[in-house]
């Protein structure tokens, strides 16, 4: 994927192709790029390559255990890391790493690696996925008790689950804490799955909206059993897929903590797999509010979570400040500041400003901590605020050339179905078709 530096850069379109079957790591590694030529139909003879996009079930690489919204699929990471031009055992870093599907690919291919997201509940996922061992045993919490006095006022749990309920959730949570670190991975995920299917019925058209219960009579009734049940046959499936995934020893480093200010070393990186988040408008904190509400974090009535991570809906004073973006960047402010609809020249255009401002500190940080000659690959979808294109990818070039990375090539593949079809109201604007992109860079071995 990744050509020569010095080689005249390639931007070309390509047909997406998706490669279903796909699964085994070693498949993902003795069938990596460079694929067989596939002129896509339309007898050009361009190069058949892998689409980022997860396939609809999607098993390799432990994606199942917990299907994290968004993100690229395990075999693409994987090509990305074992076709590099560099050479020898490297360091990979994700700075918005999700539920680790870069950190799990390049543990496979035995290179060292850092996953670092802002999302506590991405972190614990990637746990399981990189670190929990294959051999970990389900643990059973039949022989809890609890006193019929437990209180579970002002649990975030109650927007769900009556206090029964969630006295009997907040019982196993908090055994889990005397769990070997394994156990209590394996357990905080079986919880996050066992809660969102027992909640299945708050769930939208949108797939990154939860509701709530609206009054006391709509919250959830289980029985000790009931729960007890759904959290142990949730540990006995999460267990049965981890002995399907081998591991190597090399060393994974996974951290809670901002793309705009990475705890890593100045040129301490070789490549930089990733993808950020879009600028769609999601709220990921209310998409994982049942996740986080099973770690003891209420986003609804405390919103400093909700406000740090990037594309979120709510803004922050200091993202106010002056910013220093490229022309790109600032054209689409004034064009969406300039829009007609409501609040554009204010609440929107500040939104669409701050998620600006966060891409770029992400980029300027990964550029930072990235060695001279360093990849970095890039998946980003363009949208639409409107009926104004919000082209990303261009964007993010024109971002990452301004702090050393040199563009290699840009592969686009068509997006069928974009998000805002859900959204009545913004149906009523013309919208012309999008791709997600994938981006490679080179870092400049010489400012």
């Amino acid at each position: 994927m990744t050509t020569n530096a010095s080689a005249p850069t390639q931007v070309t379109e390509r047909r997406t192709v998706d490669v279903p079957g796909r699964s085994p790591i070693l498949s993902a590694l003795q069938e990596a790029l460079p694929l067989p030529v596939h002129d896509g139909g339309n007898g050009n003879g361009a190069r058949r390559v892998l689409s980022p996009k997860r396939p609809a079930v999607e098993t390799a690489g432990l994606a199942d255990a917990f299907p994290y919204y968004a993100g690229f699929s395990f075999d693409w990471a994987t090509s990305c890391i074992s076709n590099t031009q560099l050479k020898g055992v490297l360091t990979v870093l994700d700075p918005w790493n999700g539920s680790g599907t870069t950190t799990l690919a390049a543990n496979t291919l035995g290179h060292s690696v850092v996953g670092l997201d802002r999302n506590p509940v991405a972190s614990v996922v990637a746990q399981l996925r990189c670190k929990v061992p294959m051999n970990v045993e389900p643990i059973r919490f039949s022989s809890l008790r609890i006193r019929a006095s437990a209180r579970t006022q002002n649990d975030p749990l109650n927007y769900w689950f009556d206090d029964i309920t969630t006295a009997r959730i907040r019982a196993w949570t908090s055994h889990l804490e005397h769990a070997s670190p394994s156990n209590r991975t394996m357990g905080l995920v079986a919880a996050f799955r066992a809660v969102r299917s027992l909640t299945k019925h708050f769930e939208g058209s949108n797939p990154t909206w939860v509701k709530r219960a609206s009054e006391n009579e709509e919250r959830l009734c289980f029985t000790h059993s009931e729960i007890d049940e759904a959290f142990f046959s949730e540990q006995v499936f999460l267990a049965s897929r981890l002995s399907s995934v081998p591991r190597t020893s090399a060393s994974v480093s996974l951290l809670t903590a901002d793309s705009a200010a990475l705890p890593l070393a100045t040129n301490s990186i070789d490549i930089i797999v990733t993808s950020p988040p879009y600028l769609t408008r999601i709220d990921y904190a209310v998409a994982y509010a049942r996740e986080l509400a099973v770690l003891g974090i209420d986003v609804f009535s405390e919103k400093t979570l909700r406000k740090a991570l990037m594309g979120t809906t709510l803004t922050r004073q200091a993202s106010m400040t002056p910013s220093l973006l490229g022309p790109m960047a600032e054209a689409l402010l004034s064009d969406i500041s300039q829009h007609a609809s409501k609040a554009s020249s204010s609440y929107y255009m500040k939104q669409a400003k701050q998620y600006l401002n966060d891409l770029n500190s992400g980029l300027r940080e990964s550029a930072r901590v990235s060695k001279p000659g360093a990849e970095m690959h890039l998946v980003v979808q363009d949208s639409y605020y409107k009926d104004v294109l919000v082209p990303l990818a261009e964007i993010c070039i024109e971002e990452a050339k301004r702090y050393g990375w040199e563009l290699q090539e840009h592969e686009m593949f068509p997006v069928k179905r974009l998000l805002t079809t859900l959204n009545t109201s913004a149906r009523a604007y013309k919208k012309g078709d999008v791709s997600e992109s994938v981006i490679t860079f080179t870092r400049r071995k010489h400012d």
